[in-house]
């Protein structure tokens, strides 16, 4: 995870310094079976990364027994354009996802942040505490879901894992008081707390909705909050959690105050103080893939793993 963290940040650093082409991915909607595929190509080319990750979002998957979100990661040879890696891209999507709101953590969340609260017992939301706890000293973790039993294996699985307090919530509103750091990970269309329940000084990553549509987090946390996205083009065209207010006209783009890339570069400061209430929303950009993808594939080289197809 260290190693993701950093690979995730350095990729923002090169798009800040405007290194990267990078398009608004491709949504292909199949409706009748409420899914989503995503094509998501990047070129860092500080780095010289070019990759594509072709992602599917299920979100009745889990009744299948089947994860609710599948990938698949093709990395080229940017000189070339030779493809020398097919991957999975489902831990990769689930790695970077954890690495980015560490990221933004950092720059954005109080530095004495112990406790971590997480909307959503899915498979991001190990992720999330995973990276989380790499950056920062958590003592405890909170955990709510609407299927409580979920929250509760959730719970006692983290715990043995991780070696930390982790308590299943009954209420949202129990979690939202008690922690200094939120995360809601879930595919809900509504909030899924209210935002007169967070307390100052509160961090909050968003990052389970992305379509215009869904909505995690309320207007009140939005009017509050200084608000902090991945790319503008990209929460412009799909982040509801921002797209909805906008709409309403309860807040208007300008709102927006920065760019993840903008905090890493310096150019400006992610918290002014204990008290302030910062939000990160995430839609999920292409390069904290291609940039996890690659740091995949070299570590494959230098242990010797990953079975050869053929010549291409």
């Amino acid at each position: 995870m260290e190693e993701a963290i950093a690979a995730v940040e350095g990729a923002f650093r090169e798009y800040g310094e405007g290194r990267c082409h990078v398009p608004v991915r491709l949504p292909v909607e199949v409706p009748e079976l409420d899914g989503t595929l995503l094509l998501m190509p990047a070129f860092l080319g500080g780095s010289e990364i070019l990759g594509t990750k072709l992602v599917s979002v299920y979100p009745r998957n889990p009744e299948k027994t089947l994860p609710s979100v599948i990938a698949l990661y093709v990395l080229n040879d940017a000189q070339t354009g030779q493809p020398v890696a097919i991957m999975d891209g489902t831990y990769i999507t689930n790695l970077r996802t954890g690495a980015t709101s560490a990221v933004a953590s950092k720059y954005m969340a109080r530095k004495s942040s112990t406790v971590l609260g997480i909307f959503g017992a899915g498979a991001q939301a190990e992720f999330q505490l995973w990276a989380l706890k790499t950056v920062f000293p958590l003592r405890k973790v909170l955990v709510y879901n609407r299927t409580p039993v979920k929250a509760e294996a959730f719970a006692r699985e983290m715990e043995a894992k991780y070696e930390i307090s982790v308590e299943p919530a009954s209420r949202p509103e129990a979690v939202v008081r008690d922690s200094h750091i939120l995360v809601t990970a879930t595919t809900s269309t509504t909030p899924v707390f209210q935002g007169r329940d967070v307390t100052p000084g509160t961090h909050i990553n968003a990052i389970g909705a992305f379509t215009p549509q869904m909505q995690e987090v309320d207007e009140a946390v939005v009017q509050e909050a200084k608000i902090v996205v991945d790319t503008y083009q990209g929460a412009l065209a799909e982040a509801g959690d921002l797209l909805i207010p906008i709409q309403r006209g309860v807040i208007s783009k300008e709102d927006i105050y920065a760019e993840l890339s903008e905090l890493v570069l310096g150019k400006k400061v992610g918290r002014t103080g204990d008290l302030e209430i910062t939000l990160f929303k995430s839609v999920g950009f292409a390069i904290e893939d291609a940039a996890t993808a690659k740091l995949a594939y070299d570590k494959a080289l230098q242990q010797g793993v990953g079975t050869v197809i053929g010549d291409l």
